[in-house]
C-alpha cells in the first residue's frame, strides 16, 4: 500500500558529478517548474565533486529561494551508489530523477504528479529526452549513436513498457515504495570517476519488470539534454561503447546461458553493423560506416573484458 504521509509529493533527486555549470542551469529549471513549490523538495547528492559543485550547492538557497533544497554528499564512488543514496534520503512519495546536465520542461514534474495520481497501480515511468546540442555534429554521427547522448523517445503515445523496453536513467520517475519493497540500483553498475559502465538503471528496473510492476513511458514528460563536445570524442564513444559490453557482462554473470545468448545477439549486431555500413559507404560516408562497426567491436570487447569498461 502506498504510504501517503510523506513530506512531499515528489522529491526530485539530481546525481551530480564534476558539473557546477550545467548544474546550475539543470536547477534554474527546477525553480521555473509550475508544481506548487510546497509540493517538492529538490536533494543533489554529489558522488565526491572536484570542482565548485560543493560551493555552488551552499549558494542555493539565495540563488533559488523558493525551492526546498538539500545537498548531501556521497563517497562511495559510482552513480549506482548516488542513485540509491538519493532514494534513501528522498521524503517525497515519487522519487524524480533527473540527471545534472539536463532542463525540465515547466510541466515535468506536473505530469509526472498527475500520473501518479490517475494510476495508482504505477511503480514506475519514464519520459522523452531530447538533445540539446553546444557543439556541431560529428561527420560520423548517425542514427544508431543517439542513446550515447542520451536522445530518448519513444513515440507519442503513453503505454506500459514491458519485456526489455525500460526507461532512460536522465527521466526515470518511482514511487518510494518501489525502492522499500525491490532494494534499490547496483553500486557495481553505472558510471564511476572515469569508467563509463552503464546498467544501473536496467538491472532496477528488471527487478520491477520481473515482478510484473507497471512501468509507463510518458512521452509528455520532458527534458532537454546538454550535449557536450567530449560526447563525440573517438575515446569517450570506446569507452561508453565498453562501458554497455562490459555492464550486460556483469549484470549476467551468473548465468552462463545468458551470457552465451548475449554473447551472440552481440555477434549478430556486429554483422548487421558490416552490412548496414556497406550502405553508408555507398552513400559516400565511409566515416559512418567506420564509426558504426567500431562501436559494435568496442561493445563486444567490453563484453569480452568488463575490467577495461
Amino acid at each position: 500500500m502506498e504510504v501517503t504521509n510523506r513530506k512531499y509529493k515528489a522529491t526530485i533527486a539530481i546525481c551530480t558529478f564534476n558539473r557546477a555549470k550545467l548544474l546550475q542551469l539543470c536547477l534554474a529549471s527546477i525553480a521555473e517548474l509550475d508544481f506548487p513549490k510546497t509540493g517538492f523538495e529538490v536533494l543533489v547528492v554529489d558522488n565526491n565533486s572536484t570542482d565548485s559543485t560543493a560551493a555552488l550547492c551552499q549558494q542555493v538557497p539565495q540563488l533559488f529561494p523558493e525551492l526546498h533544497f538539500r545537498y548531501v554528499l556521497e563517497t562511495r564512488q559510482g552513480v549506482g551508489f548516488t542513485r540509491t543514496r538519493c532514494a534513501e534520503e528522498a521524503t517525497g512519495e515519487i522519487v524524480a530523477y533527473i540527471d545534472d546536465d539536463c532542463l525540465a520542461e515547466r510541466n515535468w514534474l506536473t505530469e509526472i504528479v498527475r500520473f501518479y495520481g490517475a494510476n495508482p497501480k504505477a511503480m514506475s515511468t519514464g519520459g522523452r529526452i531530447v538533445p540539446k546540442f553546444l557543439v556541431p555534429v560529428a561527420d560520423w554521427f548517425g542514427k544508431y549513436f543517439w542513446g550515447l547522448i542520451g536522445n530518448y523517445d519513444q513515440g507519442p503515445k503513453v503505454f506500459r513498457m514491458q519485456g526489455v523496453r525500460y526507461p532512460s536513467g536522465a527521466n526515470m520517475h518511482f514511487r518510494k515504495t518501489a525502492f522499500e519493497k525491490y532494494g534499490y540500483f547496483d553500486g557495481s553498475l553505472g558510471r564511476s570517476g572515469k569508467s563509463l559502465m552503464a546498467g544501473e538503471e536496467k538491472a532496477m528496473y528488471l527487478k520491477l519488470l520481473r515482478a510484473k510492476e507497471e512501468v509507463y513511458y510518458l512521452p509528455q514528460v520532458i527534458v532537454h539534454h546538454h550535449v557536450e563536445g567530449n560526447k563525440f570524442d573517438k575515446a569517450y564513444v570506446k569507452r561508453h561503447s565498453m562501458g554497455i559490453g562490459g555492464s550486460e557482462r556483469i549484470m549476467n554473470k551468473d548465468s552462463f546461458i545468458k551470457l552465451t545468448q548475449k554473447f551472440m545477439e552481440y555477434l549478430l549486431k556486429l554483422g548487421f553493423a558490416i552490412a548496414y555500413g556497406m550502405l553508408y559507404l555507398f552513400q559516400g560516408q565511409p566515416s559512418k560506416m567506420a564509426m558504426l562497426i567500431k562501436f559494435r567491436w568496442w561493445v563486444i570487447e567490453g563484453f569480452l573484458s568488463p575490467s577495461k569498461a
